[in-house]
């Protein structure tokens, strides 16, 4: 959802009505809300369904907002994309015209935890 102001959303109010909306089915749907900051730059907040809440940044939902927003306001690649956790990320892609190809995310990554599991 495209929004004027991405800070003033009520991410924690809107987010599990729009997720659990009867369009998107019994699983339901993430939900993005995008702010258009210029030319191939945006600004997404993200209510995650499972965690029921908003996340600091969501990779499917930043690059499905990136490639809606090459079809709807001719942005090119690469896209940059600044999430709730302060880091931006970037969206780059071919598009065809009829389909993207070649997409890829880029962006800051953390080592958090190794873990093993015994059979």
């Amino acid at each position: 959802m495209f929004v004027p102001d991405a800070d003033r959303v009520l991410v924690e109010q809107l987010g599990p009505e729009i997720r659990r909306h009867a369009l998107f089915g019994p699983k339901g749907t993430n939900v993005n809300f995008a702010q258009r900051l210029g030319p191939s730059h945006l600004r997404v907040r993200t209510f995650e369904r499972g965690v029921e809440g908003e996340t600091l940044a969501c990779g499917t939902g930043v690059t499905a907002t990136a490639l809606i927003s090459a079809r709807l306001y001719g942005f090119p690649s690469p896209v940059k994309v600044q999430v709730r956790g302060g880091e931006e990320l970037e969206i780059s892609f071919k598009d065809t015209g009829g389909k993207f190809t070649d997409v890829r995310l880029s962006g800051p990554a953390q080592f958090v935890f190794e873990g093993r599991i015994e059979i």
